[in-house]
This record gives C-alpha cells, sequence and structure tokens, in this order.
C-alpha cells in the first residue's frame, strides 16, 4: 500500500516536473508575434480578416461545413478542430498572439504528460527512469520548435494530442476489458482526424503498441487495426458527401517542390532516400532549422548522390533488422516502426510534400528517435532494466552527464530558435541567412520587407530595407527563372517572375514575354492576362492595354483589378459611357465594395445621367460603415437637382455620423 502511495506521489511530481519543464523550454515564445501562415488560422491583421474565426463560437457550423483554407483560387484540406480552437480564443480574446502561443505550449505541455503516462504504461518492467528520459527527449528535441512556435502547427498539436488520448483509452479497453473505454478511444481518433490527417499514421501505431506491450496475440491485436481504419473510411465518406460539390483545388509552384511535376515515379525513389536521410540528419543534429526549405535548399537527388546510397542502406537496413525482431517483441524493433511510420510518408516517395522538408512533418518520428536513443543509453551503460528500484543518483556518473550535455544542448537551441520566431521579419531574416539558396524563402522575404518599407519613414532605415529588398527580389528572381528554365510548364512561378520584373525592376519589357508564356501555357489564368495587359500600360501603350482589358470583359472574367484599371483609362479618354459598362460588371462581380457604387454612380454623371448616377450613390451612402462626407455628397446633389426633402434628410445623417465619430 505504501509502495502504491509513494509511486503515486512520485508520479505526481514528474507529471508536475514535466510541465515546468515545457515552459522552462517554450515560455519565451509566448511574448511571440504572428508568423509564417498563422492568417490560416486566425486573424493577424485587421487588412487581413479570417471571416470564420471572427464569428467566435458562432463560427463552428460554417467551420464544420467547410474546408480549412478557401480563396477565391483555392480551396483545400478538412481540420476543423484546429479551427474551432481559435474561434473560441477570438470569442473570449480577440486577436492576442500572447494568448494563442500561451495555448500551444500548454497543449505541449499536456501532450508530453499523457506520452509519459502512456509510455509508464507500456515500459511498466522497466525503471521509471526509462520512459521519463524517453518524455525529457521529446520534450527537449528541437525539431519540435517549428510545431510549438507557429501558430499554424497546432494543427500536428492536436493531432497527436488527440492520437495519443485514443491510444491511452485503447489500451485501458485492453486492460480492463471494458467497452465503454472504447468509446473514448473512437471519439478521440476522430478528433484526430478533425485536427489533421495524418493522425492516419495512429491506425498502425496502436495496434502495434498493443501487440508489443500486451499479452494480446497478433491475431487479436488485428482487431484495434480494424476500428481505427474503419474510422478512417467512415470519415472519408463523410467527406466525399460533405464535399461532393466541392472541387478541391490547391495549386504548387516548381519552386516549392520540383517532383510536383515529375510524373515518373521511379524517379522520386531516390529523392524520397534523400528525404528521410535528411529528416534524420535534423534529428541526430537538428541545426540549422528553417521555416522552410524547398527549392534549391533540398536537391534534385538522383542516384548519384552518396547520400541516397547511405540513407537507402540504413533505413533498409534498419527495416529488416524491426521485421525480424519483430515476433519477440523487441523495443528497439517497436522504436525503429514507430520512426519508419512516423517518416516515410513525408518522404515525397507517393505525394510530394509541400517544401520538400518540413520539420512539423516528423514530429511523430520524432518520438520513435527518442526512444531510440534512451534505449541505446541503456544498452551502452549496461543498465539493467528489471531493477526498478534504483533512483537516478545511482546511475553512472558518465550517463547522467552525457544525458544532461543532451538536454542542455536541446534546451539551448530551443530557446534561441523560440527568439527566431519573433516575427515573420525575424523569422525569414534568420533562415534566409542559413539557407540562400531557398527560393521561396528569398521570396517571402523580399515581399515582407516590400510591406515592412510601407510603414517605414523616409531615412537611413529606409534606405536599408530598399537595399535589403532588392537584394532578395534580384535572388528570387535568379532561382526562379532557374527553376523554369527546368521546369518551362510551372505558370505559377512564370507569373510570379514576370511581376517581380515589373512591380520590383520596373521593366515591363521584360516581364511581357514571360506573361505570354504563362497564357501560352495555360490560356485560362487570368492572373496572366492582367498582368500581359497591365504590361502595356507601364510601356505607355494604353490603347493595346485597353483592348486585352476589354477582351478579357467580353469573356466575363471575374479577376476584379481589371475593371479598376479600366476604369481609370476610361477616365483619362472621357469614354464614361464605356466606363458604365465596365463599373456595371465590376459592381456584378463584388457587391459588397461601397466604391464600387461609388464609381459606377461617378460615371454615370459624368455621362450626362444624374438620376441613376444618384442612385448608386445612395445605395453607396446606406452601406456600412456610413461616411458622413459621403452623405454630405449625396445630400449636396440633392439640393442641386432641387430636392430639399432629400437633401434636409443627408445633411442630418451626415451629421449625426460625424458627431459619432468625435
Amino acid at each position: 500500500m505504501n509502495q502504491n502511495k509513494d509511486r503515486n506521489k512520485l508520479i505526481k511530481v514528474i507529471k508536475f516536473t514535466i510541465v515546468i519543464f515545457c515552459f522552462l523550454l517554450y515560455g519565451n515564445s509566448i511574448k511571440n508575434n504572428y508568423a509564417i501562415d498563422d492568417d490560416f488560422v486566425t486573424t493577424t491583421n485587421p487588412q487581413n480578416p479570417n471571416s470564420k474565426i471572427e464569428k467566435g463560437i458562432r463560427g463552428i457550423p460554417k467551420i464544420f461545413a467547410t474546408h480549412y483554407f478557401e480563396s477565391d483560387q483555392q480551396s483545400f484540406e478538412y481540420r476543423p478542430m484546429v479551427l474551432v480552437t481559435y474561434a473560441i480564443e477570438y470569442q473570449f480574446f480577440k486577436s492576442n498572439p500572447h494568448i494563442s502561443h500561451f495555448i500551444n505550449v500548454a497543449l505541449y505541455a499536456l501532450t508530453c504528460v499523457l506520452l509519459f503516462v502512456i509510455l509508464s504504461t507500456l515500459l511498466s518492467s522497466y525503471p521509471i527512469i526509462f520512459p521519463l528520459l524517453i518524455t525529457f527527449l521529446f520534450i527537449a528535441h528541437p525539431i519540435h520548435s517549428e510545431v510549438v512556435n507557429n501558430l499554424k502547427s497546432r494543427d500536428e498539436l492536436l493531432a497527436f494530442l488527440f492520437g495519443l488520448c485514443s491510444l491511452y483509452f485503447f489500451l485501458k479497453k485492453v486492460k480492463l476489458s471494458s467497452w465503454k473505454y472504447l468509446f473514448w478511444a473512437v471519439l478521440f481518433f476522430l478528433l484526430a482526424l478533425f485536427s489533421k490527417k495524418s493522425a492516419i499514421l495512429f491506425i498502425a501505431i496502436i495496434p502495434i503498441s498493443i501487440y508489443f506491450f500486451t499479452e494480446i496475440k497478433l491475431k487479436k491485436a488485428i482487431f484495434y487495426f480494424v476500428i481505427p481504419l474503419a474510422i478512417f473510411i467512415g470519415y472519408k465518406i463523410f467527406m466525399r458527401i460533405m464535399f461532393y460539390h466541392t472541387v478541391v483545388v490547391r495549386e504548387f509552384a516548381f519552386f516549392e517542390n520540383p517532383l510536383f511535376y515529375e510524373p515518373d515515379f521511379l524517379n522520386r525513389i531516390p529523392m524520397a532516400f534523400y528525404t528521410i536521410g535528411y529528416y534524420f540528419k535534423l534529428l541526430v543534429f537538428p541545426h540549422p532549422l528553417s521555416c522552410y526549405y524547398g527549392f534549391k535548399t533540398i536537391p534534385l537527388a538522383n542516384w548519384s548522390f552518396i547520400s541516397v546510397w547511405i540513407s537507402m542502406l540504413f533505413h533498409v537496413f534498419i527495416g529488416i533488422y524491426a521485421v525480424l525482431k519483430f515476433s519477440k517483441k523487441s523495443i528497439f524493433s517497436y522504436t525503429i516502426i514507430i520512426y519508419l511510420i512516423g517518416i516515410f510518408p513525408f518522404s515525397n516517395l507517393y505525394t510530394p510534400v509541400v517544401g520538400i522538408i518540413g520539420e512539423r512533418f516528423i514530429y511523430l518520428a520524432s518520438l520513435g528517435f527518442c526512444i531510440g536513443i534512451a534505449y541505446l543509453l541503456f544498452l551502452v551503460f549496461k543498465i539493467e532494466h528489471w531493477n526498478k528500484t534504483k533512483s537516478w543518483s545511482n546511475y553512472k556518473t558518465l550517463f547522467k552527464t552525457i544525458v544532461g550535455c543532451i538536454l542542455l544542448m536541446y534546451a539551448v537551441k530551443v530557446i534561441t530558435r523560440n527568439a527566431d520566431w519573433k516575427d515573420e521579419l525575424t523569422l525569414f531574416r534568420k533562415d534566409v541567412s542559413n539557407y540562400e539558396n531557398s527560393c521561396n524563402l528569398n521570396y517571402i522575404t523580399a515581399n515582407k520587407l516590400s510591406r515592412q518599407l510601407a510603414q517605414t519613414p523616409v531615412g537611413a532605415e529606409r534606405n536599408t530595407l530598399i537595399s535589403e529588398a532588392t537584394f532578395h527580389f534580384k535572388k528570387t528572381a535568379e532561382l526562379m527563372k532557374e527553376g523554369t528554365d527546368i521546369y518551362s510548364q510551372d505558370d505559377i512561378t512564370l507569373n510570379n517572375l514576370g511581376r517581380i520584373y515589373v512591380d520590383v525592376f520596373n521593366d515591363a519589357n521584360l516581364a511581357q514575354p514571360i506573361f505570354k508564356k504563362v497564357i501560352t501555357v495555360n490560356p485560362n489564368n487570368e492572373v496572366a492576362q492582367y498582368n500581359y495587359a497591365y504590361c502595356f500600360e507601364k510601356r505607355n501603350l494604353q490603347d493595346s492595354a485597353i483592348f486585352w482589358y476589354e477582351k478579357m470583359l467580353f469573356n466575363n472574367t471575374n479577376y476584379s483589378l481589371i475593371y479598376s484599371r479600366l476604369h481609370e483609362l476610361y477616365y483619362q479618354r472621357k469614354k464614361f459611357d464605356k466606363a458604365v459598362v465596365s463599373d456595371k460588371k465590376a459592381l456584378k462581380t463584388n457587391p459588397e465594395k461601397i466604391e464600387l457604387y461609388i464609381n459606377l454612380g461617378n460615371s454615370y454623371m459624368l455621362n450626362g445621367d444624374t438620376l441613376d448616377g444618384l442612385k448608386y450613390f445612395e445605395a453607396a451612402a446606406t452601406k456600412p460603415p456610413l461616411d458622413y462626407v459621403l452623405l454630405q455628397n449625396v445630400a449636396n446633389v440633392f439640393k442641386t437637382i432641387g430636392d430639399t426633402n432629400k437633401a434636409i434628410y443627408y445633411e442630418e445623417k451626415s451629421r449625426i455620423v460625424r458627431g459619432e465619430m468625435k
């Protein structure tokens, strides 16, 4: 009885220590701001609202009924659970990155506590130091810094946490033979799938863990494979029914991962071994880390790369070892299987991965790695796993020193890496300095610097930003050109390259042939059509620009920018009748935009049609947010045409709105 009491007390202390350790390592991340792709899951600034999140709790039904990401051009994935957490956050705290970062750290701490509980159950024949060592290695591993720091990566945190919860209740079901635990196991597995599709890896992890660490035979363990598999099949059917009317589209550029444009499966095999070899290198030596890798950071490996052969031989060898030791339920076999299950889906073999490499993708695989490191340390120092009473102080000094050094090095790396995630610009500058040939890193750094320029007054700092942005745009253009030379059918990269030439370097002559090539590759690319026409404007060939804009107008384009360009060009030539036609189409495309009502009203007025012009001014004046200047202008027009009552009405309304603003 006393032994059980002492053990329970020890477990509580360990759980508390795990939470403290997590916050010691990641506490400095709480002061960070928003960073890369966080706008996927929350409103990071007022100019870029996230409509689903800003509805708070009221938006949850819509979250479950729509894709994870939706825009005019793309819609993809289904991860409602992560969006639900941010909607609830927004309900109570609005947009607050520090609250979001605190919750991420808390979720990570909860995950690590649960991981320890599961490991201490699975490894009950070992001294408590073994599952504790695995847990501490897992907590401290720097490869997790992206998952914790990147708010967008909360999907990884939740998928893994709910997956562990499902495993925990499946183990309870096996141990206690109570069907109520099966309900909870199924529920949490479903929540894991609703967090991120990568939770399907638990379909294999759950039965393998049950087989290795319980008395259940392999045939019976298959039952625990069938249940999660059936849930996943049900999930896929649900997805098909839910989105049967929706075309799921996600466009990929060559610089994100050239393998999206590699149709030959055999050519992906060496790249797959290079990828998992690179992941293993990051697990062994996690430096330097990056928020993005992509084209030119990771080479297009083939069989001539010695690293491909080393990786292949290593992974084939450990795979064979795991199979041979499978029936003996060797811990090292289990370790290898967890590692391989976690790493191979992201090897670029079957499905190319955005960025080629992503630290967040090996969150689960790192668990297998940490178990393996702890097990190797036990083997090297010949620690008797049956001696469960041995205290930490009785372990060899060298063993404790090595463990301490590993944890210290990991901790230093994590804490310094957290500082890199301070905000987008800090992160991009740091990572592009380490991976200067990353096409996308240069591109997003240059774009971020350009946005920063708009907020920076004239002076030395602004000049530095201009110089820095120009450098990264030049590097981006160089790398994009290299990419399009390799694969000339990538209309996304070609279009981006053209925009750099025309917007940054003001060279429409160089840009226009690129846009023409994009249109040849993809005749339906409206963005490229607009850019091609815009180049005529930049070259002072307005008639040609109007011709191409009108051609898009004739084809009933939904690309709104052409309307503003035509509006301006028609006004320059005083072709107000044509402006009316163009502005009408613009309003039909975007009926919520107040400025389009005003544009159409002005066009009617200038075309001599005061009554129709006034109709659209009135429509604009009644749309929120009310503008006292617009209301006064409407009043003045009514005065001009002699409608005194309406003039008084809008003057009074203008005064009220102006008074409210004061």
